[in-house]
């Protein structure tokens, strides 16, 4: 029989990740359909359970629902439960709905794809929202030190607490001012998880003030309305520097892979050798999230 996979959010017209699906499930050659879902805040438990009544196989959540739905599935996955936020959810054999987060591997696939060295480097995590959370997560096991820069300390200093409770060398500090500054004259990877770009020319921060050999992840992966996918100002001025750059379509294409594997129980599918195509799977669907026609002039930070 057919599976079916939704993506729970509010908004989705953008999404583009229905069409990275769609092309997984042709080229991985699974009977499958994946669809947008529009799901308002008050509306996630009825959502849910609706998947519970359909047999629904699973799905993804985006914004804003990625920690109201853990105490409405029957498990979460224990690094789910560190970060606290779940972006996709597979219905087991048992009727149960389980939820992980493939936000972690979608950023350290994304960084390790792009050639990144990430061993004992100085990262900096900008935001301490939950895609800031599991940045740090993907991060800290393989950083000497990482840092979160944020506006509200707490938040940020609530990341480095679980950091510190895993062993990682952590600290926090605010987004703008002098000690910013000094912070990111010492990075060697940046990953930008704030919103700051996002249909708009603006930067997080001044990469000039990045030392030569610095990698930027941003994860917002449309800036202002007539960019391509991909572009953001903070990558432009980044690329111009002739830092290594790499973009939030990037981490969306290795999140979606990332919720095949749970779904399809099928491991590094970035491996798997497709049949007549002349590219690997992660480059295929970067081309159908590419291809695909977005809805919505408001791109958003999409994870997925």
């Amino acid at each position: 029989m057919r599976r079916t996979y939704f993506l729970l959010g509010d908004p989705v017209a953008h999404s583009r990740s229905p069409a990275i699906h769609a092309r997984a499930f042709a080229l991985l050659g699974v009977d499958a359909v994946y669809a947008p879902a529009h799901v308002t805040e008050g509306g996630l438990p009825a959502a849910i359970e609706a998947l519970r009544a359909l047999g629904v196989a699973g799905c993804n959540l985006t914004v804003p629902h990625k920690e109201a739905v853990l105490p409405l599935l029957d498990r979460v996955d224990q690094r789910a439960l560190m970060i606290g936020a779940v972006n996709c959810v597979q219905r087991h054999e048992s009727g149960q709905l389980v939820g992980y987060n493939t936000d972690v591997a979608g950023v350290l696939n994304a960084l390790r794809a792009g050639g990144v060295e990430l061993q004992g480097a100085h990262s900096v995590v900008l935001g301490a929202g939950g895609s800031a959370r599991a940045a740090a997560v993907a991060l800290a096991p393989v950083s000497g030190r990482v840092t979160i820069l944020n506006r509200t300390a707490a938040r940020a200093h609530a990341i480095a607490t679980m950091l510190r409770s895993a062993d990682c060398v952590a600290d926090v500090g605010p987004l703008e001012g002098p000690e910013a500054r000094r912070v990111l004259q010492r990075a060697e990877v940046v990953v930008n998880c704030t919103t700051v770009g996002m249909g708009t020319g603006d930067s997080p921060f001044d990469v000039k003030l990045l030392p030569e050999g610095a990698a930027v992840l941003d994860l917002v992966y449309a800036g202002k309305k007539g960019d391509a996918p991909g572009d953001t100002a903070l990558l432009a001025a980044a690329h111009a520097r002739g830092l290594r750059t790499l973009d939030g379509l990037t981490v969306l294409v290795h999140q979606a892979i990332g919720s095949l594997e749970v779904w399809l129980q099928r491991h590094r599918l970035t491996d798997v050798v497709l049949p007549g195509a002349t590219r690997g799977l992660a480059a295929e669907l970067r081309a159908a999230a590419l291809a695909a026609d977005a809805e919505s002039s408001l791109p958003a930070l999409e994870t997925p």
